[in-house]
């Protein structure tokens, strides 16, 4: 067996350290923990939501269209400026959707699993009583995370 000397190990260590540091390394953290609560974002049921925001009547009209997919755990908050009846489509959308319709702090409907539609859609989907926020998230995501309609909503637009 050969005698190897301190000055092999020096020069051993750091590629030791290099390429079998990584199991050192942390495992990267759930989708549900990693969203930043320094973005905007909605909280229902402990459900954080990441959020872009739509509060201009041209990002209200083109919502998430022509997009091939949305984040697990995020999604698209319409900001109205008062409570009314909404009226909302699946124009030019590549996914289903969750459309839950909030008056003030509450959620007071949710329409599942809307499949998308072309340029001219023809299916119309409104807001069971006025709202002032509406938030469209992924097909399926409000049964996933059981929530419902009296649900208390947490919305946090500081960033």
């Amino acid at each position: 067996m050969k005698n190897y000397k301190p000055k092999h190990l020096l020069l051993i260590l750091p590629i030791l350290l290099i390429f079998g540091g990584y199991v050192l390394l942390p495992e990267p953290r759930d989708t549900k923990e990693s969203v930043s609560l320094e973005r905007p974002h909605v909280i229902i049921n402990n459900t954080v939501i990441a959020v872009e925001i739509a509060d201009e009547a041209g990002e209200q009209w083109h919502g998430l269209s022509d997009r091939e997919n949305l984040s697990l755990d995020s999604g698209m908050l319409f900001i109205f400026p008062n409570l009314q009846k909404r009226t909302f489509v699946m124009r030019r959308m590549h996914f289903p959707l969750d459309i839950i319709w909030i008056s003030d702090d509450k959620i007071v409907g949710i329409a599942k699993n809307l499949p998308p539609e072309g340029e001219n859609p023809t299916e119309l989907y409104k807001s069971p009583e006025p709202v002032n926020y509406v938030l469209e998230v992924n097909g399926g995501f409000t049964g996933e995370n059981n929530i419902r309609v009296g649900d208390e909503v947490k919305i946090n637009l500081s960033f």
